[in-house]
């Protein structure tokens, strides 16, 4: 009977098929040249099909259409239409389920770009055009599930969404020897996000039992990063630092990991300002979590630690000939929350997957320059603000 129940309690289907409502916040971007808070709530229609590989892994989709209309200096304005698959993996039960999810995507709204464009050379009145805007999205939460019958399901979604929105013109002025435009800057846009749906089950019903792979203490891998990230200046665009690096885990439990994670992009920005500039190193080390089945490994992440900025300036004189501009390397604190997804391809070789939110915490600075030609030296400081990043990794391991 106790093996019965075990079973049972792992029914699932290979297909799920499923409707409901999604809501989503305005952005909030954390940043000074930003004027929308989290005050607004879009709600919409959203479909969601799922493909179970076992009780506790699926893949999976959802499309969503939020109308509403939020103003936001042109970038994100309109209705959206969110996109989104990716991974869910956790635990399921006889009446419920808890998982957690990464799904990557795209949001497009329409009108997304306002264009105000004016031709003083003309007299021109302002013409306003706009088009659709579509940025890269990534969607992480948790999900619970609650099993009323053997083929329905009622599925509650919480999380965040990050959107990476480059930057984009929105004002050109022409005149009669030229023209000026103003550009709204890049930035990681954060959105607070649910939604609630009911599933029906399709095809045979299936009660499976998962095995669990043999624990090793300690698995070692190189990775290849990528780093979607705004700069300090609020004129700067995002970013897609690529670069490499390493992690060690040490498996200390069947389910928990004390995790180091390091990787270094060797991109210069070519500037060098206050709080950021150059080259940067990061690296986390924390708690992974999760489950192992079969040959797959799932885990959530929570991993405090450092970015290192190799070029941060300190020092001007624009009036020296040449110029002079001085600069030192400078540490900030950062905070990964994600997931993980690990494939176990052999007794010893693994593949791995990251993806998560590196918020940057970044330290207030003084900044001396010289303020005429007779040398006078003043000082100033640049306040501290935070802001969020994308990062994925890829990478491939060894389990000792």
């Amino acid at each position: 009977m106790a093996a019965t129940r075990s079973a049972s309690g792992q029914q699932y289907s290979r297909q799920e098929l499923g409707a409901g409502i999604a809501s989503e916040t305005a952005a909030n971007y954390n940043d000074a040249v930003n004027t929308v808070g989290t005050t607004h709530d879009f709600v919409g229609p959203v479909g969601r099909y799922t493909w179970n590989l076992s009780p506790s892994l699926a893949i999976e989709g959802s499309v969503a259409y939020l109308p509403g209309f939020q103003t936001s200096f042109g970038t994100d304005n309109g209705h959206e239409l969110l996109a989104l698959g990716g991974v869910k993996a956790g635990w399921r039960g006889r009446r419920f389920g808890i998982y957690g999810k990464a799904e990557p995507g795209i949001a497009s709204y329409t009108p997304g770009l306002v264009l105000y464009k004016v031709n003083l050379a003309t007299g021109q009145v302002a013409q306003v055009m706009d088009e659709r805007r579509t940025d890269f999205a990534l969607d992480m939460g948790g999900v619970l599930e609650f099993y009323p019958t053997a083929r329905t399901l009622v599925r509650v979604d919480a999380g965040e969404t990050l959107l990476a929105e480059y930057d984009q013109v929105l004002d050109r002025f022409v005149f009669t020897n030229g023209s000026e435009e103003y550009i709204e800057p890049g930035h990681i846009a954060q959105h607070f996000s649910a939604a609630v749906t009911v599933a029906h089950r399709f095809g045979g019903l299936r009660e499976e039992r998962e095995r669990e792979p043999a624990r090793k203490p300690v698995d070692i891998g190189a990775l290849f990063s990528l780093q979607q990230r705004v700069h300090e200046d609020a004129g700067a665009q995002i970013l897609p630092n690529r670069g490499g690096g390493a992690w060690v885990s040490w498996n200390f439990s069947k389910y928990v990991a004390l995790d180091t994670t390091a990787f270094y992009s060797p991109q210069d920005d070519k500037y060098a300002y206050p709080q950021d500039g150059g080259r940067d190193l990061m690296a986390v080390w924390g708690i992974k979590a999760g489950l192992r089945r079969d040959r797959l490994g799932y885990f959530a992440t929570v991993r405090p630690g450092i970015i290192q900025f190799s070029r941060t300036e300190y020092y001007e004189n624009v009036y020296a000939n040449p110029p002079v501009f001085l600069s030192r390397k400078t540490t900030d604190y950062v905070q990964d929350v994600g997931g993980v997804v690990e494939y176990y391809a052999g007794p010893h070789f693994e593949l791995r997957a990251d993806a998560g939110n590196g918020y940057v915490h970044y330290h207030s600075a003084e900044v001396r320059y010289t303020t005429s030609a007779t040398g006078a030296v003043m000082s100033g400081t640049v306040a501290p603000f935070q802001r969020a990043s994308i990062v994925t990794l890829f990478g491939l391991g060894w389990r000792f």
